[in-house]
Order: C-alpha cells, then structure tokens, then sequence
C-alpha cells in the first residue's frame, strides 16, 4: 500500500475529495491503543503505522540495549556497581547518557503518534489522544529524569567533598598507592574518625570524639580504637613536633594540652610544616593518634554534630539496643547538678532512635550513672558506629540518597581523594560483611593523665592479631597482668568528658558549668566507676566483638 502524501493527509483532514468518514469508537481505541504501545516500547508504533524497516531498526536497538544493562548489572554484581557510582566521569557520562536517551525515547513516541493518527479526528479526540500519550511519556521517561538527577548530584557531591589528587598534599597518605594497589602494598588501611562538636552555636572546632578505624583490606575485619579526648602527655612522631614536645604534648592550663585540643593548637605553632595542608588540624591529630597507638594513619573522616544528626535522619533513624534510660538535654550546673531533660531515651531492645536521640545517645554525659561516666560514653559511641554500618545496605542508601547527599556534602570532612574513593567504597561492603571488633582505652587500661603508651600499643597489636584463647577460656591482658592489677585512675579527681576547657565549657549545650559532679541528685558517685549493670567483658580483656559489648 502506497503511504499518503502529506499534502493527501491534510486534504483529507478538511474533508477534500477522497476523504474517508471519521473513525469509529472501536476505531478511535485502536489508535489509542497504538499510540500508547508506540511510547513504552520505542520503535513498535513505527512498525504499526506501517514504517517497519525503521520500526525495527528502533526496536532492535532498544531491545539490544535492555538485555546488554541487565546482563552488566547481573554480571557486575555489587561491588562493580558501587565502583560505577564512585566515579565522577563515569557517572558524568550516565547522566548525560540518559538525558540522550529520554529525549530519543521521546522523539520516537512523537513521529510514531503523528503517523498512526487517523484522517478525520476532530480536534477533542485529538487532543485527547495527546494528553494521554504525555502522561504514558511522562510516566515512561521521569525514571530517566530523576536517575540523571541523581547521577550529576553524585557527580557534585563526589567533586566537592572528596579532594582532587592533584591539589592534594598530606604528610600521612601512602605516596605509592596506585589502582592496581591502592593501599599501597599494606594489609590493613588505618582511617582516623573524628566527631566535632562544630555547630552554629559554636567558634572553632574541637574533636571531642576521637577512634580510629583499622580495617584488613581482604576481609574487611575491623578494629575500632577509642581514645579518650582528655589524653595527655600525647607523643608525636620524629620531626619538627617531636622535637618542640619531647616528652609529648604537655603543659598549662590542662585542658589546652588534652589530645583533642591538638587540632586547634598545633597547626598555629608550625604552619610551615602544615604548608598546602587542606585541614592541617586533621593532619597533626593523625600524626599524634598514630604515634600513641603505634599505627600509621592513613586518612582522616570528620563529621561534626549537625552532620551526625542529618545522617540518622537520612538514614530513617538507627535501631539499637538502649542499655539504660539517657537523658536527653540535661548540663552541668554551678551546683555540680543536671538541669532537668527535656526527654528520655527509654531503656529497651532494638529501639529506633532518630538522629536527635541517636546523638544524645552517643554524647550524653550529664544525668545518673553510668550517664555520667564518659567511659561508658566512649561504649555507647562505638555501639553507634557499629549499628550504623550494619544497617546501612545499598537499597536505603539508594532510596534516601537526596537526603543522604545533603547531610554529607555539608557536614563531612576528608582527605580520601576522589581517585581512592571507589576503592573505599568497594571495602565498605566488605566491612559490612567482616567482623567488627572494638577496644576503648577506658581507665581499665590506662591513666589518662600519665598514659602508659606502650602498653597501649601493645594492646592495639594484640587486638589487631588476637592470641589464641588459652585452656579453660581465661584472658589476660597483654602485660600479663591479671584484671584485678589493670590500674583504674580516679575518676572522681577528674571525670574524663565533663570540660572541654579550663573556663567548664559544657560541651552538651555550650553553656559554662564546673566539671565535677556528684550529688544524691547529680551525676556520677566520684568515688568509685560507674556501674554499667550489663554483664559486659572488660577492656583490660583486649578488644572485642561490637555484639558482645553493645
């Protein structure tokens, strides 16, 4: 059959000679029916309106590209995709990709209702018809839309977060690291974790929560390491800061000379060694922790309390077991008292907290024992952590990813550039997978105003290789001393958490209170530890599994 002329379509249209009775309801829902088959499967409205060399070249290729995505999404497997997604050029070339894509798709859907329309439509029909192929449109190609959102989303927030290699300079990370080695020939990758209490409210930044993530780049084992924020005498590795604090990083007024005070205070005293630096606070916090625990850090993660809040949020909150009621709100008072919370995290199982609560749960230090013990507080912390890693799969990172990206670009900090970030995004998924193993140094394994640093060392060795249990199941720690030799300092000359600085800074909510407590009514018995009242192993026992401990 010979396809009609333009000029012979218009002629019929206004009713010329050889004009055919416009169609029927049946007649009317086929082209319905046609229109609507053309817009999902590109290429098929062409073969029915009768365009079939064209109409299946389109289909060919459609189907072709359907079947060559799902065989490299089953192929891939996770690991590849999450390598696909860590890439700013690659997920530059998706996003435009799909744009290329909807705007075919759409072209196609177009030419295929324009040829398929039948003579005589009045124009209600017509424009029905159109109405309805739009939606259809709309509804087929929005996916498209919202995925290239997402993919030039990624692209900014992979760009802006995570430093070029090329600007970057840093005294820790590993030199040779290439991408067929990006951990540089070394079995484990050491990420110190800072937890800044920087908000609106707040000038300047101070690591209040400081741990250290030593994670085996093969399985993804990991060993988090608790340092209590009011370490002192903290040593520095040979070198300029080394040589301006022999004996570590020590003097008055206390509290300016904490291990948490080192992000603030070192990086003034020597800015030419800092030089190019991005976060040159982060960089001397490195080189102090690595020091004191005998490791070499490798990178840095910062997130600050907004951020943390955010991040739950996002996440749709974290389920956690509370192991007693936490008071939420609550600071120090001139009395050596806690003002009233405004709310409590009831104690109870797999309870979900939102990012509020979470952040009480992980900061609280001014309520009843084992509250006020900043010890307890450090457990708490990792708990989190733990909770948070172990819920955080790829289908809710997927469905909150907005939310997700807004938290992160505007609270997170990091010098993991963005050449090794598919890397640390492939050893994520087998962190997940590995075994989580934790080991504060609480006042079970040291005096934090006189550290033994090679006692800590030697406990990060042991944790990172456990010995083997010994006959009958009993553990000593790796002094060889029993439990009961472990010094305890004395928490009631100084509580480890409850000043940040000299002037009693509260860190809770910014506001100036003393730094001891202990009333009938206040917060923590300053004569003995607190009491956590769980069955819980002990850290002069070496690390331990998070499960066993939260």
């Amino acid at each position: 059959m010979t396809a009609m002329s333009r000029q012979d379509r218009s002629s019929a249209r206004s009713g010329g000679a050889g004009s055919t009775p416009p169609p029927n309801s049946a007649g009317y829902g086929r082209f319905l029916g046609r229109s609507v088959l053309g817009v999902i499967v590109p290429g098929l409205g062409l073969i029915l309106a009768g365009r079939r060399r064209i109409g299946y070249l389109v289909l060919g290729i459609f189907l072709a590209g359907v079947a060559a995505v799902v065989f490299y999404v089953w192929q891939a497997g996770q690991t590849r995709l999450v390598r696909l997604g860590t890439d700013a050029d690659r997920v530059n070339v998706i996003g435009y990709g799909l744009i290329a894509v909807a705007a075919t798709w759409l072209l196609v859907a177009l030419v295929s209702f324009y040829l398929l329309e039948p003579r005589g439509l009045s124009a209600p029909r017509r424009w029905l018809a159109a109405f309805l192929v739009i939606v259809v449109a709309s509804a087929v190609l929005t996916p498209m839309g919202i995925g290239s959102h997402y993919a030039f989303t990624q692209r900014d927030f992979i760009q802006s977060v995570f430093p070029d290699e090329e600007e970057r300079h840093s005294l820790t990370i590993p030199e040779n690291s290439t991408d067929e080695d990006p951990w540089a020939g070394k079995d484990r990758v050491n990420v110190l974790i800072l937890g800044s209490d920087a908000d609106e409210h707040r000038e300047g930044v101070r690591a209040d929560t400081i741990m250290v993530a030593s994670i085996d780049t093969g399985t993804g084992d990991t060993a988090l390491f608790s340092i209590p924020r009011n370490l002192q005498h903290t040593p520095f590795p040979d070198g300029p800061l080394r040589d301006a604090y022999p004996d570590g990083f020590r003097g008055t007024p206390e509290a300016e000379y904490w291990i948490s005070s080192i992000y603030n205070n070192i990086p003034p005293q020597f800015p030419d060694y800092f030089d190019g630096i991005n976060d040159p606070g982060a960089e001397a916090t490195k080189l102090a922790v690595g020091e004191a625990l005998g490791l070499d850090i490798d990178y840095y993660v910062m997130v600050n309390l907004d951020g943390f809040k955010a991040l739950v949020d996002a996440l749709g909150g974290v389920v956690i077991d509370v192991p007693y009621a936490i008071p939420m709100g609550t600071r120090a008072t001139p009395w050596g008292t806690c003002t009233e919370p405004r709310a409590w995290i009831d104690e109870g199982d797999e309870q979900r907290l939102t990012g509020g609560e979470a952040l009480w749960f992980a900061r609280a230090r001014c309520g009843p024992p084992p509250v006020s013990d900043d010890y307890e507080r450090m457990r708490r912390q990792r708990c989190l952590i733990g909770a948070i890693a172990e819920q955080t799969d790829p289908f809710r990172l997927l469905t909150r990813y907005l939310q997700l990206e807004y938290a992160v670009r505007q609270n997170i900090s990091t010098d993991i550039g963005q050449r090794r970030l598919e890397d640390f995004a492939e050893l994520a998924l087998r962190v997940q997978k590995g075994e989580m193993r934790s080991l504060p140094f609480t006042d079970e394994v040291i005096q934090y105003r006189s550290p033994d640093f090679e006692l800590m060392r030697q406990f990060v060795r042991e944790s990172l290789e456990p010995p083997e249990e010994p006959a009958g199941g009993s553990t000593t720690p790796p002094d060889g001393t029993d439990e009961g030799d472990t010094p305890i300092t004395d928490i009631g000359a100084d509580t480890s958490g409850d000043t940040d600085l000299t002037d009693g800074t509260d860190l809770t909510d910014g506001t100036d209170a003393p730094a001891e407590h202990g009333t009938e009514t206040g917060t923590i018995d300053t004569d003995q530890p607190a009491e956590t009242g769980t069955d819980q192993p002990t850290e002069a026992e070496g690390a331990q599994l998070i499960d066993e401990v939260c």
